[in-house]
């Protein structure tokens, strides 16, 4: 509890307790009293650190061990950023200049342990990994993906005689980790091509390709290609919290819930894929494949409990993100006739 004694606010000040008149220490975070152990206060501490010889509150913090740090998915070394990197007139925590002596000082430290001496000699690594975070981002990806993508960026530069295109590079080392941990978040070579792009970066399927070719014997993993039934969740989360087929719901008169939506489509989904053995699928799109899928079980779901279809080729394309006409083409050839629907 904290003191309330109101007669003993010029205890306080002597830096006695108001209680027991004890003496007031510091621990740290508190002003407590040493004898009786009252808290009399709370210090806060500034976010702030100034080398200088302002008097004030002197807090005895423990030592601490520090060691550079060892993630694999940016750029950076021991020390703290010193204000904004273009400002080199500098005042303490309380808007305040000080003084000509410090001004010199931390022009130096900022000078000596500003950002391009972070990233001298490794421009590079810190570009592309700055393009890793912002695809990652965009794409809203697990950072499990990025750290397994920073991950293999790092060993096929260290291992790898020569690296042709370090932008394409990233682009395959995301692809792979994606390809890794399917369940996160399966994404496909167009979709990735296309978030470069939108980035300012011109890198297409051919080149994350080339690259695959090139480094694949120095990651030394069994790729098996992507099934339709590693997209059939995202395509369908992609369905249920689409406003436009929520609505189409509340139109149809349905009485399912977006929860139980969501596990009919899935189970109905998975059942159809099923059906579709290799001879079937042949070498269609999974990714296509898939999308043309979550279509085909609304519309036997549909069938099955005498309702109205919620979704059509327009409304399933908006939700899955996938051409109108590629979906019906896989559904009327494949899984119409298959389905007999």
């Amino acid at each position: 509890m904290l003191a309330q004694n109101s007669n003993g606010s010029e205890l306080v000040y002597l830096n006695k307790c108001p209680e027991c008149t004890g003496k007031i220490i510091s621990n740290g975070f508190e002003q407590v009293c040493e004898k009786c152990g009252l808290v009399i206060n709370s210090l806060c501490l500034s976010n702030s650190y100034q080398m200088n010889d302002n008097d004030g509150i002197q807090i005895n913090s423990g030592t601490q061990f520090v060691s550079i740090g060892k993630t694999v998915d940016s750029v950076c070394t021991l020390g703290s950023h010193i204000d904004y990197f273009s400002k080199f007139r500098f005042y303490d925590y309380k808007k305040q200049m000080v003084s000509a002596k410090y001004q010199k000082l931390y022009k130096k430290l900022k000078k000596y342990y500003s950002l391009p001496s972070k990233i001298k000699n490794r421009e590079t690594d810190y570009r592309i990994l700055k393009i890793l975070g912002k695809i990652v981002e965009y794409m809203a990806l697990s950072p499990i993906i990025r750290n397994r993508a920073a991950y293999i960026y790092h060993e096929i530069k260290k291992k790898a005689p020569s690296i042709t295109n370090h932008v394409s590079l990233i682009g395959y080392c995301i692809f792979q980790a994606s390809r890794e941990y399917k369940d996160k978040c399966p994404i496909s070579l167009k979709e990735l091509c296309q978030v470069f792009s939108i980035l300012g970066h011109r890198i297409n399927p051919k080149l994350i390709i080339r690259d695959n070719m090139k480094y694949q014997n120095i990651i030394k993993k069994n790729k098996q290609p992507h099934r339709s039934e590693d997209f059939i969740p995202r395509f369908i989360d992609g369905i249920v919290n689409s406003d436009p087929v929520l609505r189409r719901m509340k139109i149809k008169g349905s009485t399912w819930s977006k929860e139980e939506y969501r596990f009919l489509l899935t189970k109905k989904s998975e059942f159809i894929l099923k059906k579709l053995n290799n001879r079937v699928r042949g070498s269609r799109n999974p990714f296509i494949l898939a999308a043309a899928v979550a279509y085909c079980a609304d519309k036997m779901l549909a069938k099955e409990n005498n309702t109205k279809a919620i979704l059509t080729q327009y409304f399933a394309s908006k939700a899955m993100k996938v051409a109108e006409y590629s979906i019906r083409d896989h559904y009327v050839k494949i899984l119409k006739p298959f389905f007999s629907l």
